[in-house]
């Protein structure tokens, strides 16, 4: 096994030159030996996520992007197993208190050369890389977005806001009257079913 810790410049291991700047593997560098990459990435890593750095996004990214790959080859078909660390900090849905989450999404990926792919073959859905280089950035970029969580609730049993009110009601009880029935709707309290 190959240990790989990414630095600014490249490194040489065994004789094989990976380029660790953008996690760019050379296809040919790649040989029965596992490559082992551990490497934190800064949060401007994901920019051009627009769930965590559009404007009005409620998701903010609190720490750098953990990765941790093996990666190896047999013939032109390159297999990246592993995992990223990363932490979110998002509102809750119901009472928009700010709730932190350490994500780990797992890694798991056959990149295929697309000199390989022939005919009908093009048409399937499989992952593919062109020439010698197989740039991990875009694939590993999609899968701290597929791990972002649509909704999240701070606590299972969290009561949320006062509709009338605004309290957060896990924090206060407020003696707003919350049986109150909307006048558009009176009629439909009257039918039995």
């Amino acid at each position: 096994m190959i240990n790989l810790v990414l630095l600014l410049k490249p490194n040489i291991f065994n004789s094989q030159m990976i380029s660790t700047n953008a996690l760019i593997l050379r296809v040919s560098d790649i040989t029965e030996n596992v490559v082992h990459i551990d490497t934190l990435q800064e949060p401007e890593w994901l920019e051009n996520l627009p769930e965590l750095w559009s404007e009005g996004s409620e998701i903010k990214l609190i720490s750098k992007v953990g990765i941790d790959l093996n990666v190896t080859r047999v013939l032109n078909e390159v297999t990246v197993t592993g995992n990223l660390r990363l932490t979110i900090e998002t509102p809750c849905f119901r009472c928009v208190e700010a709730v932190k989450i350490e994500l780990s999404p797992l890694v798991s990926l056959v990149l295929t050369s697309d000199d390989q792919l022939r005919g009908e073959e093009q048409d399937l859905e499989c992952e593919t890389y062109q020439g010698d280089e197989v740039d991990l950035n875009n694939y590993l970029r999609e899968q701290v977005a597929m791990a972002l969580p649509v909704k999240v609730v701070c606590d299972e049993i969290c009561k949320g806001l006062c509709t009338i009110c605004g309290a957060n009601l896990n924090n206060d009880d407020c003696d707003c009257e919350r049986d109150q029935i909307d006048p558009r709707f009176a009629v439909l309290k009257d039918i039995k079913i």
